[in-house]
C-alpha cells in the first residue's frame, strides 16, 4: 500500500468509496505542495504571526495502536519528525501559562506554539516525554483520572481494539448482558460496529469496574484476542498515580481533563467532574490546577460559568485554528495531530495556511 493510501484508509467514508477518497486526498496534498512552492506557506506564517498555535496529541503507539486508531495514536517516529520540524523551522515552543500571558499582553512572538497531550496514556511517559526533553520543549498533559486510580485498560478502547484485532467472523453474545443472544455475524462492518457499541453501552451503564473487567475478558476470549496481553502491555492504559507524580516532578505541566472523561451539560455533575479530577491530581502535584481540557471535544458556552466558578484560567477545545488576544480563554482552539495526517497537511496547519484560507472564505 502506498504511503498516500495509508494516510487515507482511516477516513470515515474510505470503506464505502476508497478510490474517490484516495483521489481527493491525493489532489488536496498536491495542491498544498503547489501552494508551498509558490510561497503561500511563508506568507501565511507572516500573516498569522500574532496567533498562537496549540498542538493536540493523544496516545503514542507502543505496538499496533496507530494502525488500530490513526486519529488517536501516533507512531513514535512520526512524532519525532514533527518535533524536529518545529525545531528546524524556528517555532517558539512555550509553556501554556507563558503563552497565555503573552496573548493577554498581545505580545506573542512569531511562530508561538504550545504542545498539549490529552488523557494521560502510559505512552506519554515512555515515548513522548523523552522526545520532548530531547528538544527541550515544554508540554501540558491533561489527565483524566478514573483509570489512573483503577489501573485497568480504558474499557471502551479495549473493546474497540479487540473487535478490530479479531480474525473471527462471528461472536456468541449469549450471557454477556445485552439484549441480543446467540451467534452474531461480524462480516458486515455496520453490524459489527453496532454490536461493539452496544457492548460498550452495556458496560458503561450496567456494570461496575469489576464487571467491565469480566466483560472485557469474556469478549477477548470469544473473539480470540489476548485481553491479558493488553493488560500487561498497558498499551491502552493511562499512567498510574505514581507515574503522574514522577512526570510532574520532572517538569511536565499536569492539568485537568475530568475524572470520568465526561463533562455533562448539567452544572452539578460537571462541577463534580472537576472537583473529583482535582481531588486526585492536586495532592500529587502539590499546587492548584487551573487549566482544563473538554473531554471528547464536546463543549458549550453554557458551561463557561461553571469553569469560572471553579476558577479555571483556560479551557482547550478540539476546534481547529490559532489563538489571538480576543480568543475566549474557555474556547481555545487547537491543531490536532495524528498518524492520519500527512506531513504536508500538518505543515499547512502549523504555518497558518489553513487559518488564512478559512479567513478568506469567511470574508466572502
Amino acid at each position: 500500500m502506498s504511503r498516500a493510501l495509508e494516510y487515507v484508509k482511516d477516513h470515515p467514508v474510505y470503506a464505502a468509496q476508497p478510490r474517490t477518497v484516495a483521489l481527493y486526498l491525493f489532489m488536496k496534498r498536491a495542491f498544498l505542495r503547489l501552494c508551498k512552492f509558490l510561497g503561500l506557506f511563508r506568507l501565511s506564517s507572516r500573516l498569522t504571526r500574532r496567533g498562537c498555535r496549540i498542538l493536540c496529541y493523544h496516545g503514542f503507539s507502543l505496538g499496533d495502536e496507530s494502525a488500530f486508531s490513526r486519529r488517536t495514536f501516533i507512531d513514535p517516529d512520526t512524532f519525532e519528525k514533527r518535533m524536529a520540524f518545529l525545531k528546524r523551522n524556528g517555532f517558539r515552543v512555550l509553556g501554556l501559562d507563558e503563552a497565555l500571558d503573552l496573548l493577554d499582553a498581545d505580545a506573542v512572538p512569531p511562530k508561538a506554539t504550545v504542545i498539549t497531550i490529552d488523557d494521560g496514556f502510559l505512552s506519554v511517559r515512555t515515548i513522548a516525554w523523552p522526545i520532548l526533553k530531547k528538544y527541550n520543549f515544554p508540554v501540558t498533559i491533561y489527565v483524566s483520572t478514573y483509570y489512573a486510580v483503577k489501573e485497568n485498560p480504558v474499557f471502551n478502547l479495549a473493546i474497540q481494539y479487540m473487535f478490530w484485532k479479531t480474525k473471527k467472523t462471528e461472536l456468541d453474545v449469549t450471557g454477556i448482558g445485552i439484549a441480543q443472544s446467540g451467534v452474531v455475524s461480524l462480516s458486515a462492518e455496520d453490524t459489527k460496529t453496532a454490536l461493539l457499541w452496544e457492548i460498550i453501552r452495556h458496560g458503561d451503564a450496567d456494570c461496575d469496574e469489576a464487571g467491565r473487567l469480566r466483560l472485557s475478558r469474556m469478549i477477548g476470549e470469544r473473539l480470540g484476542v489476548d485481553y491479558e496481553g493488553i493488560v500487561k502491555s498497558r498499551m491502552l492504559s493511562v499512567m498510574t498515580l505514581e507515574e503522574i507524580k514522577e512526570l510532574a516532578a520532572s517538569g511536565v505541566n499536569i492539568q485537568l481533563h475530568t475524572h470520568r472523561h465526561e463533562f455533562p451539560r448539567v452544572r452539578d455533575r460537571a462541577v463534580r467532574e472537576i472537583r473529583d479530577n482535582r481531588a486526585v491530581l492536586e495532592p500529587l502535584i502539590g499546587k492548584t490546577l487551573d487549566h482544563f481540557c473538554y473531554p471528547s471535544g464536546f463543549w458549550s458556552e453554557d458551561q463557561w460559568p461553571w469553569l469560572a466558578e471553579t476558577l479555571m484560567r483556560s479551557a482547550v477545545t478540539c476546534e481547529s485554528g490559532l489563538n489571538y488576544r480576543d480568543t475566549p480563554r474557555y474556547g481555545l482552539r487547537r491543531i490536532g495531530d495524528n498518524e492520519g495526517l500527512s506531513p504536508i497537511e500538518m505543515e499547512a496547519q502549523i504555518c497558518g495556511f489553513y487559518e488564512m484560507f478559512r479567513a478568506l472564505v469567511k470574508s466572502r
